[in-house]
């Protein structure tokens, strides 16, 4: 039976990592994703992770493992965590709950309003659990206030370390969704799948240079 590790103790067990947390409001749900990076040296401290499970809902009336996936590189180790929330539901958030005092997703008529207390309890200035958090709120609601350090290809963006954790606090209102025009979404499209876009391309252009070759040497030989 795997071992059952929540979030603040696995912070504590992974000291001097890296984490990366990125939530996404699409439409009517809330999508984690969480990022643990650390030195594949630590060998020690990747097999306690692999052994172990972590909730993204941990309480007495239900229990919600994440989605996980390892990444074993020469350099690094990276876990990957991801689970799909209800607004409802985002309130019983375990890794929100455990790093502040305070936490809440509320409606407020058409609005949502996402908050947290001041100071986040998983990186101390007396315990370095982590030596930075980079976290991060994407949306297709319009924001209407919010309180990041930064904004980036819509991204808010909040940057916590050992030297500001505790003053740290997460703000966001958000708006209805907003209306794409047909542009907007056909460039929201070859941003979320460049991948896809980019091998199509080369393959749609790879098929017409041959198709046009084919066509020039045919002619050629009519010619001739």
């Amino acid at each position: 039976m795997k071992k059952i590790i929540l979030f603040s103790l696995l912070l504590v067990i992974l000291t001097g990592c890296e984490c990366n947390y990125q939530l996404e409001f699409k439409d009517n749900q809330l999508i984690e994703n969480v990022e643990l990076v650390l030195p594949s040296s630590e060998k020690n401290k990747i097999e306690e992770l692999e052994k172990s499970s972590i909730y993204a809902i941990y309480n007495s009336m239900t229990n919600q493992p994440y989605n996980y996936s390892y990444e074993k590189g020469l350099i690094n180790f990276t876990a990957n965590y991801s689970y799909t929330y209800t607004p409802e539901s985002f309130n019983q958030a375990l890794y929100a709950n455990d790093c502040f005092d305070a936490f809440s997703f509320v409606s407020q008529g058409d609005n949502y309003i996402l908050s947290t207390s001041e100071g986040f309890k998983c990186m101390s200035l007396d315990y370095h659990f982590l030596d930075s958090l980079k976290l991060q709120v994407k949306t297709n609601h319009v924001v209407l206030e919010h309180n990041a350090d930064e904004v980036k290809d819509g991204n808010y963006i909040w940057n916590i370390n050992n030297n500001n954790a505790e003053n740290k606090r997460i703000y966001v209102k958000f708006g209805e969704v907003e209306e794409r025009n047909f542009f907007e979404k056909i460039l929201d499209f070859i941003k979320e799948n460049k991948l896809t876009v980019i091998i199509t391309t080369i393959l749609v252009l790879g098929v017409g240079i041959t198709i046009s070759t084919i066509v020039i040497i045919s002619k050629k030989n009519n010619e001739i």
